[in-house]
């Protein structure tokens, strides 16, 4: 996504542990006198707290003179360990961002609590205010435990117009995987490339690979949780891509998708795989680009795979009703576009948004409107691990039906 969707794996594991062990203490409830309480996010700018949101702060508590913010904002690189230190210390915030996959994890953990008492009373949060995907992935067990605050979509094709207009390559092309596969070969030569393929060990190598099965009507898990790679159209789905490695840059296997934004800003790679996050980069180069929506099989509808945060409320804070007040302010329309360092989750929001910030708004819009989350687990970090394995096995050449088949029985004997 950026680098917020780089996870490290191991700590929010250790997290779910710790917590399910019941360590800390528990704030008691102020019975309605001044409140203050404490929010947690990632850090979106050098000093910290955007100065949107610093408006956005000041305006709620204005508006509830009883309740105080007390703000605290951390980089990227640190947040996931310090919200593991601050749930195993008994003192987590209050209210807090989390990525989407660490919903089910704290859900399941006993750190956060369900919302759906607060939703069925509120005239601000509702399910259809909201992107399905997104909504979908605060969800588990049959109860939200969250509310989506910020999203975008993987992937775009962007492309580099100059490139293809020199290869006679229709940009619509690159929305078919038989035009991809036909353009690849047409934009590859010399010290070009047609595909931004990557296949590292991280989690931008798992969304991609996650909307090519999506868009071709397949999943990574069924809906009894079992493992779903190894039936045909997610085989088939990475055999595809595995084939697209003849037009992409050598040594995939340790490649980003930075190290292909920084290729197809060199001018050296003709379309790039990126979340509507990348437009604003474009906007200030010099390349002539755009782009087009997904790629899927002649026939169907490219499905993209979700990433974006999503607000919580933990089991220890004061005064929960005032908490809750502070999440319905936050992911109100005429709020929630001018916190938000992705596309905001409010679909009113993200339409306004859109609109002011971003190319070919209506097209973004109905790629978040169709896309998915990620596996619902709270082993989804495992599963992610397992997933790249995966991946790494077929991009070095084994059977695409032979590692899907091992990646299922290790998914399976996750218990």
């Amino acid at each position: 996504m950026n680098k917020r969707i780089k996870l490290t794996g191991v700590m929010i594991g250790l997290m779910m542990l710790l917590v399910a062990c019941g360590g800390g203490t528990t704030k008691q409830e102020t019975g309605g006198g001044p409140v203050t309480l404490t929010f947690w996010d990632n850090q979106q700018t050098e000093s910290g707290l955007s100065e949107y949101q610093q408006t956005a702060v000041k305006e709620f508590e204005k508006a509830n003179p009883n309740i105080n913010i007390k703000v605290t904002t951390v980089p990227y690189d640190q947040y996931q360990q310090r919200l593991q230190l601050a749930v195993e210390g008994g003192n987590p915030p209050d209210v807090s961002t989390v990525d989407q996959i660490w919903n089910p994890g704290f859900a399941s953990g006993g750190a956060i609590v369900p919302l759906d008492d607060f939703i069925s009373k509120s005239d601000l949060v509702k399910e259809d205010n909201f992107f399905s995907g997104a909504w979908q992935s605060a969800t588990w067990e049959d109860q939200v435990w969250g509310v989506p605050f910020n999203v975008d979509v993987w992937q775009f094709t962007y492309y580099n117009k100059d490139l293809l207009d020199q290869a006679g390559v229709d940009p619509q092309e690159l929305t078919t995987w038989e035009g991809l596969r036909r353009a690849g070969a047409e934009l590859t030569g010399g010290d070009k490339f047609g595909v931004g393929l990557f296949g590292h060990k991280g989690e931008d190598t798992v969304v991609v690979a996650d909307s090519f099965i999506y868009s071709n009507g397949g999943s990574v898990l069924k809906e009894d949780g079992s493992c779903a790679l190894d039936e045909p159209e997610a085989i088939e789905a990475l055999e595809y891509l595995n084939d697209l490695r003849q037009y992409a840059p050598s040594g995939i296997l340790n490649s980003s998708s930075e190290d292909m934004r920084e290729l197809f800003l060199n001018e050296s790679l003709a379309t790039e795989w990126w979340p509507a996050l990348e437009q604003p980069t474009l906007q200030d180069s010099d390349l002539s680009w755009d782009f087009v929506v997904g790629t899927a099989p002649e026939g169907k509808e490219p499905i993209g795979t979700y990433g974006g945060w999503n607000l919580v409320m933990y089991e220890t804070a004061p005064d929960k009703e005032a908490a809750w007040k502070f999440i319905e302010f936050l992911t109100r329309p005429d709020v929630n576009g001018r916190v938000v360092d992705l596309v905001p989750a409010n679909i009113e929001a993200a339409d306004k948004f859109l609109k002011e910030n971003r190319k070919h708004p209506e097209l973004i819009l109905k790629h978040l409107e169709n896309a998915r989350p990620r596996p619902l687990s709270p082993q989804y970090l495992e599963l992610s691990s397992i997933e790249n394995k995966m991946l790494q096995e077929i991009f070095s050449g084994t059977p695409a039906e032979q590692a899907a088949k091992a990646a299922c029985n290790e998914i399976e004997n996750l218990g």
